[in-house]
């Protein structure tokens, strides 16, 4: 099973069919329908698809819907001639054991996989279904949604390759707040980021109240051949926000006292920063991809505010860094054909920390235009030069009035192969050399950078990792990822609940974006209150920031008699926490974490990097006995 990556944007895709049979009709989707239910952030998308094999033969067919990285999947249901078959959640080894079992037992048996693409991974379900029958396929998947510069943003694949007769998707939100700038944009034809502002105007939008909202687009068969003669290819994206000018923290808590614990404040005064650049200019970034990682600079260096500082470390070989009359460029050059004892090295200085001034900002885009590439790879050389002169701008603004916050931004396109070439090495250098623990923010340039290593070392430096994905907008994708950053209101955010109140709070984020939100989830104990101490750094220094006493309270769930009663607020700490143990144990592997997260993920049926999916059919095998009833054996024919 392919591992999923703990991006916060909501795809999806139509069913895929492809017929393995040449000489005769391929399978027709009859119908392909998305319901995706938002309340309070926390998305549950449900994927219905019918496919005819119009037939007189039997044929497989492939059924994939496209998840969100950041998704759980959390039910599987399969029918076949009118009969359900459910999937069950079981530990990863025990669900392959059951499917060996059945391929050894010569038994249809199948495999549910994942692939990965933009943004995203697959899930492939194959079924053989017989002649001139219908299957219906039924796929729930769960993701917390993230706020990203002011917006929340579902995108919604559709591909079904071909005319679907009943298409339809819907989207449903609830909030607490009163929902706003509730939009739906163009189809999108390609995964590029698109800049237009067009409005698809066949989706229904409806405001059911203040805090309801209904999006709905209902594509006919002519629609989808203007949009695609041979059939959809793209996503339907909604956008939305809430209302929180009045209410910059607020606690929701439900009848089990989970509770949900919401910082955002775009107002705020934004922190001074120092931003520390370290740029790859190895032999690999030649051509398109350092055109548009100076085109990329060219919008960053002219976005930074005068109050602000940065610093440019180009690595290859070998390491320099840039300062206002330069930077020497000869350092990167020496390597091949020179003795250690021989070979120049860089040390970093309070002038490579360099204030954004209009002057310096025009020299520094001059100089990033100039780059050209070199040799290999020294990732331990860059991020050490970056750490190091991270630390002198530091100790440079220790005495300032108004804080300076630090962050690398670190990109790559390539694995590291010159100093040290062992990530884990890698990660374990930066870590005794970042004792101020800077933030680091990861980008992965193309497919031959390891993204595991990049998520690995932001993770350990209270940062995060994203993939630049090399096409035409990938300027737009670097330009987009540093609006994420750019605008740091709160650094060094703490929740310190009272113990004898508060328990099992997930982890929070250290550092408050403007257009962001920080979210906490945990549980009050009986008779209790969510109390505690909030505290973080601002732009005129630490301070206390009183907690709400005033809680919005959800009203209960409607559950069936003999169905666990499990809340919004329930479901969305156990994703919260499972995805925390996961990255914990990308960080550091440990088993104690490994178990809890498996423990949580079968307690609440999610699809993770430990559990798997199986879907049991009834095999009937009639015994020649009349005496005795017939024999039904049970064997998985689908494994996740």
């Amino acid at each position: 099973m392919t591992s999923i990556n703990l991006t916060a944007s909501l795809l999806i895709i139509g069913s895929s069919l492809i017929s393995v049979l040449c000489d005769v009709p391929a399978p027709i989707i009859k119908s392909l329908k998305v319901n995706c239910d938002i309340k309070y952030k926390y998305a549950t998308t449900l994927v219905s698809s019918r496919i005819l094999n119009p037939a007189n033969v039997s044929q497989e067919v492939h059924f994939r819907v496209t998840l969100p990285e950041e998704a759980f999947i959390t039910r599987f249901v399969l029918v076949i001639k009118g009969e359900p078959y459910e999937a069950y959640i079981k530990e990863k080894d025990e669900a392959k054991k059951d499917y060996d079992a059945a391929v050894s037992a010569g038994q249809s048996a199948g495999h549910i996989f994942q692939t990965s693409s933009r943004f995203s991974k697959d899930f492939t379900v194959s079924v053989n279904v017989a002649a001139e029958e219908k299957a219906d396929f039924n796929v729930t998947y769960e993701e917390l949604l993230t706020r990203k510069n002011g917006t929340y943003k579902t995108e919604i694949n559709i591909e079904p390759h071909q005319i679907v007769p009943d298409l339809s998707i819907v989207v449903n939100i609830e909030d607490i707040l009163q929902i706003t700038n509730v939009r739906v944009p163009k189809f999108k034809m390609s995964n590029e980021i698109d800049q237009s502002d067009g409005e698809n105007t066949n989706a229904k939008k409806e405001e059911i109240s203040p805090n309801k909202f209904r999006v709905e687009w209902n594509p006919s068969k002519k629609e989808q051949k203007e949009l695609k003669p041979e059939g959809l290819n793209g996503q339907m994206i909604v956008e939305y926000d809430v209302d929180a000018s009045n209410k910059t923290q607020q606690i929701m808590i439900d009848e089990d006292g989970y509770f949900i614990h919401m910082l955002r404040n775009d107002l705020l005064p934004v922190l001074r920063k120092h931003v520390v650049f370290v740029l790859d200019v190895s032999g690999s970034m030649y051509g398109h991809k350092m055109e548009q990682m100076k085109q990329a600079m060219d919008k960053i260096l002219s976005d930074l505010s005068e109050k602000d500082c940065f610093s440019i470390v180009l690595f290859s070989d070998t390491t320099t860094a840039w300062k206002e009359n330069g930077a020497d460029m000869e350092l990167l050059n020496y390597y091949y054909g020179y003795p250690d004892e021989e070979r120049k090295s860089f040390s970093a200085g309070e002038e490579n920390v360099v204030t954004a001034n209009k002057e310096n900002i025009k020299n520094a885009i001059n100089f990033t235009k100039s780059l050209g590439t070199y040799g290999g790879t020294n990732i331990n050389g860059g991020l050490r030069v970056g750490i190091d002169i991270a630390k002198i701008g530091q100790q440079k603004f220790k005495n300032d009035v108004h804080p300076v916050e630090p962050m690398i931004i670190f990109l790559t396109d390539g694995e590291p192969n010159t100093e040290e070439s062992d990530p884990d090495k890698i990660i374990d250098n930066v870590g005794k050399r970042n004792t101020e623990k800077v933030t680091i923010f990861s980008l992965s340039f193309g497919f031959d950078a390891d993204l595991n290593f990049l998520k690995k070392l932001s993770l350990a430096n209270n940062g995060f990792s994203r993939r630049i994905y090399e096409g035409s907008d990938a300027a737009l994708q670097l330009n987009n990822f540093y609006k994420e950053v750019a605008s740091p209101v709160l650094s060094d955010v703490k929740f310190e609940y009272l113990p004898e109140k508060v328990e099992n709070t997930t982890a929070e984020t250290k550092n408050l974006f403007s257009g962001s939100e920080i979210l906490v989830l945990g549980k009050v104990k009986p008779n209790s209150t969510v109390s505690g101490v909030l505290s973080a750094m601002t732009a005129e220094g630490r301070r206390m920031l009183q907690m709400p006493i005033d809680y919005l309270f959800l009203p209960p769930i409607e559950h069936k008699p003999n169905q666990t009663k499990i809340g919004y607020l329930e479901k969305m700490w156990a994703y919260k926490t499972i995805k925390s143990l996961l990255d914990q144990n990308t960080v550091s592997e440990n088993d104690t974490l490994k178990e809890k997260a498996k423990e949580l993920a079968l307690k609440y049926k999610f699809v993770t990097p430990l559990t798997s999916l199986v879907v049991v059919k009834p095999n009937v095998t009639s015994v020649v006995d009349d005496n005795k009833e017939d024999n039904k054996y049970q064997y998985p024919i689908y494994v996740f």
